[in-house]
């Protein structure tokens, strides 16, 4: 049996142990939230951290990006190096897609219902085309952390869960200029939540 200052202690390292693990979650379940306002528009913004620490496993969910009603959607996917995108075909006609940028890739052209994947193992910006509908047009950004959100039409954005630190945050839009690219804002993590306001 335990004396009762070795209760004591024991107690004392449950509590500190729970106040942890409390502390943990809590971190986890934080926030960063912010808006990019812009004269050319702010719907269809990628906002992402430029650089973070650490190794990121690819995910083994493949992303997907659609040709619908003579549309890509998303028009505008991030993703994580490392990822697989899943194109599919939900029209009533036949498409295709290819990419001029990086390894310049085709994936050829196919049915309604079916699909083509590519794996995307380099950073960059990926313009994706059709080439039976050159009016048809989306982009893929393959960045270096999983930290990064697409602007709603208002502008606003939710980035995933940061661990506390300091960071630097850039956005990239169609239309946004390159020198806007190319500029980088400061973001403070503090107790897994954080507040951004992007002003161009």
């Amino acid at each position: 049996m335990l004396s009762k200052s070795g209760t004591r202690a024991l107690i004392s390292i449950i509590t500190v142990v729970s106040l942890t693990a409390v502390s943990l979650v809590a971190r986890a379940q934080g926030k960063i939230t912010g808006t990019v306002t812009h004269p050319r528009g702010t719907e269809n913004v990628v906002v992402f951290v430029t650089q973070a620490p650490g190794k990121f496993p690819a995910p083994t969910a493949h992303a997907s990006m659609d040709q619908k009603k003579m549309r890509f959607t998303p028009f505008v996917l991030p993703i994580l190096v490392g990822t697989t995108v899943d194109f599919q075909n939900h029209d009533s006609v036949a498409h295709n897609v290819f990419s001029p940028d990086a390894e310049a890739y085709n994936l050829g052209t196919w049915q309604p219902g079916q699909s083509h994947s590519h794996l995307f193992n380099k950073l960059g910006v990926y313009a994706q085309a059709c080439s039976l509908h050159p009016e048809m047009e989306a982009y893929i950004l393959v960045l270096q952390n999983p930290y990064f959100a697409v602007t709603a039409a208002n502008g606003s954005f939710t980035l995933p869960n940061l661990p506390d630190g300091s960071y630097e945050v850039q956005v990239w839009g169609k239309k946004v200029s390159s020198a806007d690219k190319k500029k980088k804002f400061p973001l403070k993590v503090e107790h897994g939540s954080a507040t951004l306001k992007i002003a161009f």
